[in-house]
């Protein structure tokens, strides 16, 4: 009775014991929240505009024996591209990086100036005639996008100062010192002095200019090179000319020479002959030579008419049409290398018309004046580009 109680008792004890033993581990998660913040520091609550702060959730794990442990959710630079991140390379994220702290991509037009890509961005108000293109360059000069207010015109590669374009960005015009191929015959910057008389009409036409000199010389010119030299500089150091007397253009002496008739030493051009003021004497070479206008000989290489109070002579020894005159040697101060007062020089008067310009006459015979006396000097022009031969020394055109 008492073993058989005993033997049950065990039993029960057993049992009681194998139900209070730990079979299987129980667990409880408890979610907290915590906050990450990279490329930046905060201070007083404010955190660096290019810094990227995110916040996920930890799950906290307890389990039966004691221990826990923690599991950090997706955040925009941790380096790991999740759900709506388009980037994310962590520690690299940056507003001026490919990827930005908002783990966005960094785009043209979306305000991030993206470093060593884009030159400039201005997001809404990028434009391909603003500052900033639509392609985040800075609108230049060249770029083929008109920059409102600033630039006038710009066609990209086809700028030149030769064509519509200039390479200043600036639409060529007549009078910018700039030859506008096919539009323009010249254009030589006359900004001081308009209306032409220059060489280059005021339209940026070709032209002759004419003028005495408004120095005055004895019959000794030294020759016909002497002569040409005094109207080289006179062309030169005028007053009247806005550009400076190269290799385009020349002007020589309209006197007689013994070996070149001077019909020879220009060219008979269909272009006008005009003065220093503009104004047009002569429709070619044919209308030049038939005679002048009273006064149309006058004005000097300084724009200054010459009038009868001073000397109106000028050395010549040529009819109105170019030709020498008669005895020529004896009335040219033996071609312009004597000044004693027994030789003697043919002359016109700058202020006469018809042919008197060129050969005075009174009572039908040349008028002469003693070499030893001062006479202007009539000098025209000759276009080098248009006419180069004419432009050799010593040249004489058959």
């Amino acid at each position: 009775m008492h073993t058989a109680s005993l033997v049950l008792l065990g039993l029960g004890l057993a049992f009681s014991s194998a139900g209070c033993s730990p079979t299987s581990e129980t667990t409880a998660t408890t979610p907290t929240e915590i906050t990450t913040a990279t490329e930046g520091s905060s201070s007083g609550g404010e955190t660096d505009a290019d810094s990227t702060s995110s916040t996920g959730s930890v799950s906290t794990t307890s389990t039966g024996n004691g221990t826990t442990g923690t599991t950090a959710s997706a955040f925009c630079g941790d380096g790991i591209v999740q759900d709506d991140e388009q980037c994310d390379e962590g520690e690299a994220n940056s507003n001026k990086a490919a990827c930005t702290s908002s783990c966005v991509l960094n785009v043209c037009g979306d305000g991030l100036l993206l470093k060593d890509v884009e030159e400039c961005d201005e997001a809404e108000d990028n434009a391909d005639d603003s500052t900033c293109t639509s392609v985040c360059t800075i609108n230049v000069c060249g770029d083929g996008y008109l920059l409102e207010e600033i630039e006038e015109c710009d066609e990209g590669e086809a700028n030149s100062d030769n064509a519509a374009c200039t390479g200043s960005c600036t639409e060529n015009f007549c009078g910018d010192g700039f030859l506008y191929e096919g539009v323009e015959e010249c254009d030589d910057v006359d900004i001081q002095f308009s209306g032409g008389g220059d060489g280059c009409s005021e339209k940026c036409k070709h032209e002759i200019v004419f003028f005495p000199s408004i120095d005055r010389f004895t019959g000794d010119l030294g020759g016909r090179a002497g002569a040409d030299e005094i109207c080289r500089l006179a062309g030169k150091y005028s007053i009247k000319m806005p550009w400076p007397m190269d290799n385009n253009t020349i002007f020589r002496a309209w006197i007689a020479d013994p070996t070149c008739p001077v019909t020879h030493r220009f060219p008979h051009s269909d272009l006008p002959y005009v003065r220093l003021d503009g104004k047009v004497i002569a429709n070619g070479w044919n209308d030049f030579v038939n005679g002048l206008k009273s006064g149309d000989a006058s004005m000097n290489e300084y724009g200054i008419v010459i009038n009868k109070d001073y000397v109106l002579q000028a050395w010549t020894a040529l009819d109105g049409d170019g030709s020498k005159i008669s005895n020529a040697a004896a009335r040219s101060c033996n071609y312009w290398k004597l000044e004693g007062d027994a030789f003697f020089g043919s002359v016109g008067r700058v202020d006469l018309g018809g042919k008197n310009w060129s050969q005075w006459k009174s009572g039908g015979q040349p008028v002469t004046r003693g070499c030893h006396k001062e006479a202007h000097i009539y000098c025209l022009q000759i276009n080098c580009d248009l006419y180069p031969d004419y432009c050799e020394p010593n040249y004489c055109a058959p």
